[in-house]
């Protein structure tokens, strides 16, 4: 019987000498797999970054090239408006004079 029982505490022996084993293995895979999985959220979030950044860098290309071509059209509008301007000073100039003269003539 003594040996029954020195068999029995040797196979629970080895039985918790396997489990140890066992559960030191499940705890490096379970740091594995937490690394492995930070490791992935870091390279989602930059993927996301510069995604967003990308994305960000052609909507303000955009906006800029909407302002750009609505400067161009103010700036022309502009210019066109001055040119009739001057066009109309240019215009009423030699009156302007030739009533200024009738004026002070008749005075």
């Amino acid at each position: 019987m003594t040996q029954v029982v020195e068999e029995t505490l040797k196979a629970l022996a080895e039985f918790e000498t396997e489990l140890d084993r066992l559960k030191a293995l499940a705890t490096d895979a379970r740091l594995k797999l937490l690394k492995m999985a930070e490791e992935e959220a870091e390279e989602a979030k930059s993927r996301a970054l510069a995604k967003a950044q990308q994305t960000s860098e052609e909507r303000l290309q955009t906006a800029r090239e909407s302002a750009e071509r609505e400067a161009d059209a103010l700036r022309k509008k502009g210019e066109e408006a001055l040119e009739r301007l001057k066009a109309g000073i240019s215009k009423r100039k030699g009156s302007a004079v030739d009533e200024v003269v009738r004026r002070l003539s008749a005075e």
